[in-house]
């Protein structure tokens, strides 16, 4: 008992002794103007954030001692960071900016323990922050993700598009908030929403190509990190924070977003409140042929595409010198559509198809980070989330008396996600990171129709990553990781499905995991980075024992209890290069995924509904990814962006179905110190490489316009920008959308938003 006593002494001594060695960390921010309010400036060690004030001002208090990188990055500039080596005494470090309209790499929190450029990472990756989220076409957090290379979007209306990297999607990309699991379903078909809202986002993180060292499994794709500020962080202003509002013309869409941060001393808490509504989405009005019957309808509205939401959230926090604890939690609410085959006169012969579903999510986080200090480890930092989450799904039916909504299924999900980093302190040209993940999922299903039966899922990993730097210019990195995962149904006597009734059932799928990579200057200005990385995924309990109907999408949905778990093996290059006023970005890959788990449509109906299949297949993904910039003027940019991916089933030598064409933009933006202005083209090529289920789509280009005004004033930045997206009109389709065969794309969009950090 002592020997355990004296080692938890020598754990938490050195986190209460570094109290007396703080200091603060200040300085200020100009431009070619003089001072720059509303900066973002970070200590990427400590996670720490500030924005500058009226005078270009921050200051970061009790700041342990050691050795730090401080970043400063705004829209306009060309981004700076500095190494700060700080022994007791106040540091002083001020940055001058040079302007620069292209918009050069950003800092990414999501690809290894610390926070790095994009440039400098050993994956293909990329980051908005939440200006660059107001500024980006779409209505959802998927959309305005689109155009970044490598990254598509799965159509369903509006609340259920989903992100797509590479051509992967589903259970092979992790969607995160915060870099944890956030509890819903929206892997379980493509009608499922991601319940976030986009105006709540700080920060969108893209890792492209397997993540699998410090995320675990379901990253063979890639992930997609949401950073929010569910636990708060303190400024050095009393009242901050930031709101928003958005509102469009294509579904009458008005939506709005407030945060407010308020401080003192190290001491910081928040609310938060935000809503969206919207009608259904507007479509060039046309005569548009139900793919299943074959009925015509003039419509100008994509039937039940509404989107109906509210959260409000509240979070606290200390911070000194012994690093930072917090908690938050948000509450958040959906209630959307499922485009379809409308409600019409003709209901004897035409049933509709459209379907509503209502989601509710409750988040409580709880983040800390601890300045230990010893020889052995450096920081601790410890994340965990619960997730309390339900669903329920309202099809659409007609009977002799009109239109009724019964309900159909209902699901309840309470997932717990915790990771504990132990930060090694630098040891010569070493450093690392051991790590400790966890997960457990609990979901309840019931209904008229259960997908699937009641089922526990448990995760538990183990991983070290560590880096070496080899040269100055030369930096490798290696991570090795074990996963245990456990899968266990539970019988339900109260089920409708006789089979889930008496279903008593395990899974066990282990793995070692393991990535290699390497970054190096290759000269001024050009650097190169190569990866490895084995990942691993285990078949969910949907893939495993699903069966029943599932109408949101019009499909009745059946498991494959012998499914093996999948294992990818990913190359990843990338070559980036920054020449005066230019950048460009070269990305090949190749990927291989054993066991590579897809649904498809087998042929047959039950109860009248296509029957979706799970199976497993060998697969291959390659493809390229490619920008350039070039800025002629101190103002002006012309950006070109274009990415392919070829997926083949390996086993029959066929195509993929639903992966996305060779896809190009087009844009050229002014950006001054007070307006910008962009004209952007968007294109696709026709697919006809098509696999099982797919159908052909054709080509399309597509014009934006919009127009922006920022302000800083006394230390807030307001952004205002209007844009028309779709300027022509256009009727075109994308090929990953579920509802191309019925309806198209949006139509002519108008979109007013108004965004301000304070």
């Amino acid at each position: 008992m002592s020997a355990l006593s004296n080692s938890f002494t020598a754990l938490i001594f050195p986190l209460l002794a570094t109290t007396a060695a703080a200091q603060s960390i200040h300085g200020t921010v100009t431009g070619g103007h003089g001072p720059v309010p509303g900066a973002t400036v970070r200590i990427l060690e400590l996670d720490r954030i500030q924005l500058t004030d009226a005078q270009g001002g921050y200051r970061f208090d009790q700041v342990p001692t050691g050795t730090y990188r401080v970043y400063v990055g705004v829209s306009g500039y060309v981004p700076s960071i500095d190494t700060v080596k700080s022994t007791g005494a106040d540091v002083t470090v001020d940055f001058a900016l040079r302007p620069s309209p292209i918009p050069l790499p950003e800092i990414v929190v999501s690809a290894s323990p610390v926070a790095r450029v994009a440039a400098d990472q050993y994956q293909a990756v990329d980051t908005k922050s939440r200006l660059d989220l107001a500024q980006s076409a779409g209505m959802t957090f998927a959309d305005k993700l689109s155009d970044l290379p490598g990254v598509a979007v799965r159509g369903n209306g509006l609340a259920a598009n989903r992100p797509i990297i590479r051509g992967l999607g589903d259970n092979e990309v992790l969607v995160l908030e915060n870099g944890l699991r956030m509890g819903d379903i929206a892997t379980y078909d493509p009608a499922h929403a991601t319940p976030i809202d986009a105006l709540s986002i700080d920060q969108v993180d893209v890792v492209r190509g397997p993540a699998s060292v410090l995320y675990g499994p379901n990253t063979i794709g890639g992930l997609i990190n949401v950073v929010t500020n569910l636990v708060p962080t303190a400024r050095h202003r009393t009242i901050s924070g930031n709101a928003a509002l958005e509102g469009n013309s294509v579904n009458d869409e008005f939506a709005g977003y407030a945060n407010t941060l308020f401080t003192s001393g190290g001491s910081a808490f928040r609310v938060s409140a935000g809503g969206l509504h919207s009608s259904a989405i507007r479509i060039p009005s046309g005569t548009y042929t139900d793919p299943g019957t074959g009925t015509p309808f003039e419509l100008d509205h994509m039937p039940q595409s509404f989107d109906h939401s509210a959260e409000g959230g509240a979070g606290y926090s200390y911070q000194s010198a012994f690093g930072m604890i917090g908690v938050g939690g948000n509450r958040y609410t959906m209630n959307y559509g499922i485009p379809g085959v409308p409600p019409n006169p003709n209901w004897a012969t035409v049933p509709p198809t459209t379907s509503r579903i209502a989601q509710q999510r409750s988040t409580f986080e709880l983040r800390g980070l601890f300045n230990a200090g010893s020889a052995l480890f450096e920081r601790i930092k410890l994340n965990a989330a619960y997730n309390d989450y339900t669903h329920s799904e309202f099809p659409t039916t007609q009977d002799s008396t009109g239109v009724s909504d019964p309900q159909a299924n209902h699901f309840h999900k309470r997932e717990l996600n915790a990771t504990l980093q132990f930060q090694q302190a630098a040891a010569g040209r070493w450093s690392g990171t051991v790590g400790l993940w966890t997960d457990y999922q609990k979901l309840d299903i019931s209904g008229d129709q259960p997908l699937g039966p009641n089922s526990t899922t448990t995760g538990v990993a183990g991983y070290v990553y560590e880096e070496y730097l080899a040269a100055p210019g030369t930096r490798l990195q290696a991570g090795v990781r074990y996963d245990y995962n456990h899968i266990q149904t539970h019988p339900d006597p109260f089920s409708t499905d006789s089979v889930f009734q008496t279903l008593s059932d395990s899974r066990n799928s282990n793995a070692v995991t393991a990535s290699l990579g390497a970054v190096r200057q290759l000269g001024t200005g050009l650097t190169g980075s190569f990866s490895v990385a084995r990942s691993f995924r285990a078949p969910t309990v949907q893939e495993l024992f699903a069966n029943g109907l599932d109408a949101p999408s019009a499909t009745y949905s059946v498991g494959t209890a012998t499914l093996k778990p999948e294992a990818g093996l990913g190359v990843d290059a990338s070559l980036h290069g920054e020449f005066g006023g230019a950048r460009f970005d070269l990305s090949p890959y190749l990927n291989f995924i054993s066991n590579y788990i897809y649904g498809f449509l087998r042929g047959d109906t039950i109860q009248g509904f296509p029957v979706r299949q799970f199976a497993a297949t060998e697969a291959r993904f390659a493809g390229l990814e490619a920008s350039v910039a070039v800025a002629p003027t101190p103002s002006v940019v012309f950006e070109a962006h274009a990415d392919y991916v070829n997926a083949e089933d390996t086993r029959q030598h066929v195509p993929l179905p639903f992966i996305p064409p060779l896809r190009g933009l087009l844009r050229a933006k002014y950006q001054g110190s007070v307006y910008s202005g962009l004209v952007e083209v968007r294109m696709a090529a026709r697919q006809t490489r098509l696999g099982d289920g797919d159908t052909p789509t054709a080509g399309y280009a597509v014009m934006d316009v919009g127009l922006g005004m920022r302000v800083t004033r006394g230390g807030m930045v307001s952004q205002l920008t209007l844009n028309c997206e779709n300027v022509f009109n256009t009727v075109y389709r994308d090929n990953l959308s579920v509802i191309k065969d019925f309806v198209p794309q949006p139509g002519r969009v108008v979109r007013l938003a108004y965004d301000i950090l304070y």
